[in-house]
This record gives C-alpha cells, sequence and structure tokens, in this order.
C-alpha cells in the first residue's frame, strides 16, 4: 500500500507537506471527523484528495460554484486522478456517464454542489457503492454568520444521514472566527472533530490601507509602480469593473476582465490568459479567484471596499502564494459604503431559500460585518494586528510591515481630553439621556444650537469645557475612546453613546489615555505635491523597467515636499537623494516642484487645523473657490460640522459656504 508521501510526489509533484496537511491527512485515515480553517493557498484540497486515494470507494466533495468544480476535476485528471462532478450545465448523456464511471469504480471524487445532494440519482448511487469519505469545501456557507451563507448547506446533514453508514467528515474553510466554527461543527454534527486552525498571518503580506484624492489617478500609480508583477484589482460592481478595464486600456495597460455577468467562454478566455502570464492585470469581481493557482500574484488592490473581512482576507489572500513579498492594497472613499449597504439591503431578495425573518437576520449580520471592515479602512491601527484581533488569533499590536506601522505615527497624550469627554456622557446618563457624537460634541465644544438649547444641554457642567478644541479633535476623542472600549455605542435607528465598564477607569482611575496619530511628515502623503511627485516616479518607471526606489524612495519623497528644494544644488543636501538620481531625475522632480516654492504653507496642507489659520480677506468673496476649498467642505460634510464652524474655519460667508457645498451635492448641516 503506498503511503500518503507517496501520494504527494506521484500525483501532485511535492516531495513533502506544508503545515498541517499531514495531521489532516492522518486523522481522515483513522477515521476522524476533520475541521480545517487555512488560509488561501495553504493546500486544503490536497487535505482529502490524498486520503481518497489511499482508501477503496468514492468521495463526495460538496462545493457552492461550479466554476470551482469545474477547475478542480480539470486539475485532478491532468495529475492521474479520476474526478467527474454533477452540475446542472451537464447533458443527460453527460451525467450518465458519471453515473457509470461511479458505479464501475472508475472514479475517485465526484464534486456536487449542495443543491443536488438529495437527487434520486445521487442517493441510489451512495446508497449502493462505498462512500468512503465526505468532504465539505467552503464549510463557512453553512453559518448565517459566514460571509457567503449557503441555505442549501443545510441540505448536508440530511444526505449524511441517507448513508448507509456515515463516513469520516472532513469540513474545510480558508476564514472562519470563532463563532462560525462552532455553527460549522454543530450543524455537520462532526463527531469530535481534530480542529485546525492553521496561523491567519502571512508575514510576506503588506496591508496597506489609502484614501487617495483622485482614486482612479492613484491606481495608474501604483499599477505603473508595480509595472514588473502580476496582480488583480477587485471591484464591487461588475460597472466598475467594465468601467476599469475600458479607461486603464485607453491609458496603455494590458488589463483582463472577469465577472459573472460575462459569457462563460470570455470568462474562461479571460482567466486563462490571465494564469499563463499573457496579461499581467485581472480586473475582476469577488467572482474571479476561486480556485485559481497563480502562486506569483504580486499584488492584489481592492478599489472598492469589499463587504465584509472575510471575503476582504480571502481575495487580499491571493497574493504572494509563492512566499514572496506582496501588496495587499485597499483604496477607501466614503461612498464605497453606501455602495457595500445597497447590495447588502438588496442581497437576498430573489433568494426563495429564504423566509422573512432569514433575511432579516442575515441583512443585521452582513451590516455589522460591513461596520468592521469600513473600521478597517480607516483605523490608525496596525492592519496586521486588526485583521488577526478579528479572527481570533493573538499579534504583536505593531507589525512594523502595514501602511499604518511604517507611517511615522506618534501618540498624543489626550488624558484630559478623554476624561472631559467620559464625564460628559456621565452627566448625561445623570439625566438619563443618551445621545450621538455630534450633539456630545457640539456640548463639549460649546455650541448653543437649538437643539441644545431647546434641551437645556448648556446647564451641564461640561458644556463648553472643550471650546478651544474643534470639533474634528473631539470627535478623534470619541471614536478612540470607543474603539478602545472606554465607551460603548449602541446602534439603534440613532446611534447613541453610553457609559461601559471600563469607562471609569477614565474618569475614576486617572488613566492616561493617547490618541495614535501621524506625525506632520505623514500629512505630507497627502498633499497634491506628493502624489504628483508619486505619479512621475510611477510613469518612469513603467517607461524605463526599473523599480520606483531605484528612482527614488518614499522617504525622500516626502523630504522633497518638506523642503521645497529650489535647485538640483538644494537637492543634494537631502541624504536620502544620491546623485546618481539627481543627475537622472532631479530637473524632473523640480519642474513639478518649483510652483509649490511661493506657495504659503497653509495652501500646501490640507489639514483643517492650518485651514483655520488662513488670514482674513477683504476680497475674498471675489476669490474663486479652489481645489483645496473644495477638499476642506467634502471634509467638513463627512465629519458633521455645523455651516458656521465651516464659515469661521475658511473664512467665506455663511451664504457661500452653503451656496457651494449645494452646488458640490454635500449634506449641510446647520
Amino acid at each position: 500500500m503506498s503511503t500518503p508521501e507517496q501520494v504527494l510526489k506521484q500525483h501532485f509533484g511535492y516531495s513533502s507537506f506544508r503545515g498541517q496537511q499531514k495531521k489532516l491527512i492522518d486523522a481522515l485515515l483513522d477515521g476522524q471527523d476533520v475541521l480545517a480553517v487555512m488560509p488561501t493557498g495553504a493546500g486544503k484540497s490536497i487535505c482529502y484528495q490524498i486520503p481518497s486515494l489511499l482508501v477503496s470507494g468514492l468521495t463526495i466533495v460538496i462545493s457552492p460554484l461550479i466554476s470551482l468544480m469545474k477547475d478542480q476535476v480539470g486539475a485532478l485528471n491532468n495529475n492521474g486522478i479520476p474526478a467527474a462532478y454533477l452540475s446542472s450545465t451537464l447533458s443527460i448523456e453527460e451525467r450518465k456517464t458519471v453515473f457509470a464511471m461511479a458505479y464501475t469504480g472508475k472514479l475517485k471524487l465526484l464534486y456536487v454542489s449542495p443543491e443536488r445532494l438529495l437527487a434520486d440519482g445521487l442517493i441510489n448511487l451512495c446508497q449502493n457503492i462505498k462512500i468512503n469519505y465526505v468532504a465539505v469545501d467552503e464549510a463557512h456557507c453553512i453559518s448565517q454568520w459566514g460571509q457567503d451563507f449557503r441555505p442549501s448547506y443545510s441540505k448536508i446533514h440530511e444526505f449524511l444521514q441517507s448513508l448507509p453508514e456515515r463516513p469520516p467528515v472532513g469540513a474545510f474553510t480558508a476564514t472562519a472566527t470563532r463563532t462560525v466554527r462552532q455553527d460549522i461543527i454543530k450543524f455537520l454534527e462532526l463527531k469530535n472533530p481534530l480542529c485546525v486552525v492553521s496561523g491567519f498571518d502571512r508575514p510576506n503580506l503588506t496591508f496597506i490601507t489609502e484614501q487617495p484624492r483622485d482614486k482612479f489617478e492613484h491606481l495608474v500609480t501604483l499599477l505603473n509602480e508595480r509595472h514588473f508583477k502580476s496582480g488583480i484589482v477587485y471591484c464591487t460592481t461588475r460597472k466598475m469593473v467594465d468601467e476599469l478595464y475600458e479607461k486603464l486600456s485607453i491609458r496603455g495597460f494590458k488589463v483582463g476582465s472577469y465577472h459573472a455577468g460575462m459569457n462563460p467562454d470570455d470568462r474562461k478566455s479571460e482567466q486563462d490568459t490571465f494564469l499563463f502570464g499573457d496579461t499581467k492585470i485581472m480586473i475582476a469581481t469577488n467572482a474571479f479567484g476561486m480556485g485559481i493557482d497563480k502562486p506569483d500574484v504580486g499584488f492584489v488592490i481592492h478599489y472598492q471596499m469589499p463587504q465584509s473581512m472575510e471575503s476582504y482576507y480571502q481575495e487580499a489572500g491571493r497574493a504572494g502564494r509563492d512566499g514572496n513579498k506582496a501588496d495587499c492594497i485597499l483604496l477607501f472613499e466614503p461612498k464605497d459604503v453606501k455602495i457595500c449597504e445597497f447590495l447588502i439591503n438588496h442581497s437576498h431578495e430573489d433568494n426563495d431559500e429564504l423566509d422573512d425573518k432569514t433575511r432579516l437576520a442575515l441583512r443585521k449580520r452582513e451590516l455589522k460585518k460591513l461596520e468592521v471592515m469600513t473600521e478597517y479602512s480607516t483605523t490608525n491601527k496596525c492592519l496586521r494586528h486588526f485583521i488577526l484581533d478579528y479572527f481570533g488569533e493573538n499579534s504583536e499590536n505593531n507589525c512594523m510591515n502595514c501602511s499604518n506601522c511604517s507611517a511615522h505615527f506618534t501618540n498624543e497624550d489626550a488624558t484630559v481630553d478623554a476624561q472631559k469627554v467620559v464625564s460628559c456622557v456621565f452627566r448625561l446618563a445623570q439625566r438619563k439621556r443618551t445621545l450621538g457624537k455630534t450633539t456630545i460634541s457640539e456640548i463639549l465644544k460649546g455650541i448653543e444650537s437649538e437643539r441644545i438649547l431647546q434641551n437645556d444641554f448648556n446647564s451641564l457642567s461640561t458644556f463648553g469645557i472643550m471650546h478651544n478644541s474643534s470639533l474634528k479633535h473631539i470627535y478623534r476623542v470619541i471614536d478612540a475612546l470607543i474603539n478602545d472600549g472606554y465607551l460603548e455605542l449602541e446602534k439603534n435607528s440613532y446611534p447613541v453613546i453610553k457609559l461601559c465598564k471600563k469607562s471609569g477607569e477614565i474618569v475614576c482611575d486617572k488613566k492616561p489615555f493617547f490618541l495614535h496619530s501621524p506625525k506632520d511628515n505623514y500629512a505630507l502623503k497627502y498633499n497634491s505635491l506628493y502624489e504628483k511627485l508619486r505619479s512621475i516616479r510611477a510613469y518612469i518607471c513603467a517607461k524605463t523597467n526599473i523599480k520606483p526606489e531605484d528612482v527614488v524612495s518614499d522617504m525622500a519623497l516626502e523630504e522633497l515636499c518638506n523642503k521645497l528644494p529650489e535647485s538640483t544644488d538644494k537637492m543634494r543636501q537631502i541624504p536620502e537623494i544620491s546623485d546618481k538620481q539627481i543627475n537622472l531625475y532631479g530637473e524632473i522632480f523640480l519642474k513639478y516642484i518649483m510652483p509649490y516654492v511661493s506657495k504659503p504653507k497653509q495652501e500646501i496642507s490640507k489639514t483643517i487645523e492650518n485651514a483655520q489659520k488662513i488670514s482674513s480677506n477683504s476680497s475674498v468673496i471675489s476669490n474663486p473657490w479652489t481645489r483645496q476649498e473644495d477638499n476642506l467642505l467634502k471634509e467638513f460634510s463627512l465629519n458633521k460640522i455645523p455651516v458656521s464652524e465651516i464659515s469661521n474655519a475658511i473664512n467665506r460667508p455663511i451664504s457661500m459656504v452653503i451656496a457651494r457645498m449645494k452646488l458640490l451635492c454635500l449634506p449641510i448641516t446647520r
């Protein structure tokens, strides 16, 4: 009899197992149920394919996607392993052939969708031949807390009960929280399963979140910087896939596209050109990727935010499967949240398998997952720690391999401000009142709005105790207190802030509290000059076929923005730039730096604090609106800052501010 190692070498070409594969294989061979949570690319399928070749009988593999079944069956047949699948796409004659092969013992693995499990033909087959194993792929689909809940997965339990003898069952998934793992064990009735949860950490992946001013142009820069790598750009909607495909093609990129609305033959053709390297960049929805075995994907960019951390990590995890360094970049803008909310609210409308109560429960859970995804997209905390913490895995607070850890953050002492905020929530609780972030901030700021005066909130002892702070700063303190568990955000139709067990640590124990804030240099990454210089560098990279750091490093770009050299001689005073780099590219960068040299610093920075320092100008009414002012208006509007305060901050009359915000279609807070 062959050993697992011999089968691995003979059929798959590997000389040794990875990670926990051997442990799972041995458990199945010993007749034990297993639950395996292993990241994308860790080799889950081998864990049930190899046992199926070492034991007589047929292994039933339950898989949710026809395309995934086709790909895996094709790969097995190419490796000399007799496998087939059953789906609605097969003709009657093709199905008869599959059944005949199974009855005569010519098949080792049969892939079926959960919807076909209880079909008479399959039930008869399984009652008349030996079933050695049942493998449940994408097992998270059985849980309503999973990212791809499929009611049809509930049929698996009934299918197992219909078998003359229950075989060992293996459940496999790439992403499952502790709650989802418990559901898998419960609903599949796994018996004393061996549970293997491989580490979710992928040290070779660099996680990056960015909020660019011009998302498309920033994408062009990212692709030019990575012109020598193969990558995937994920979009939430088919419309955006088609739009990006057209725009990037016009800009000279060789791209492919993939989404569920395309013709199956076109999808197959696009997939093959990407797999074989003819196309370097694939623009796709989440329909692309499952079962795609391309180890050299050097980057995954999410052009739009996905709906859950599970989806994000599974898609991002398709980068760097060869073990080389790879980038996982998420480009965020607030409207991404609205798109996701729309998709969630309409996601289960056509699913007749769900009743109204289940639809509502699923929507609530998916919206909760969206809140977590939004927090990840905007947090200042270590991104790797955020991901691992979500999946229940302990990690160091700072990985030094994500955009937040490498962005030179500093800790700002906000102990006194935190005490003021918690005290305000406490004073409101004494009056049996709970309020939202905006109203609490206005109380602390001392704004005598109509609502505050009507409710007598101006008589609170905490009214106006943060009058010297900006509303944005107060918002940041409140958000940080919520994120760190010192206040609780109760999300009903109107989210309100409440005290919790840890609140006393701030006001009674006087616990130190710090805001994780970017240093001044990091703010440069969000001004227009930095973006221009980075774009020019990316263009040079694409044209000369060299890497970005060989042109100039990111730190050098920051120093160029910070010091604004007026000549190549001044450039030589920047240690991060070599003479060779200055000789080759110095004049190019100077061309874009010079217009900024004569500008006051306030015009370069987009921060609210600097905007508030702009001196008043009697001719302000006749001055045209600048792009910087428009960006400020968008930021103020997003933070729901009252129009009266916006007027003071940018030194424009209220009437002008209101008119401009209406023109820009921005929500106005009075």
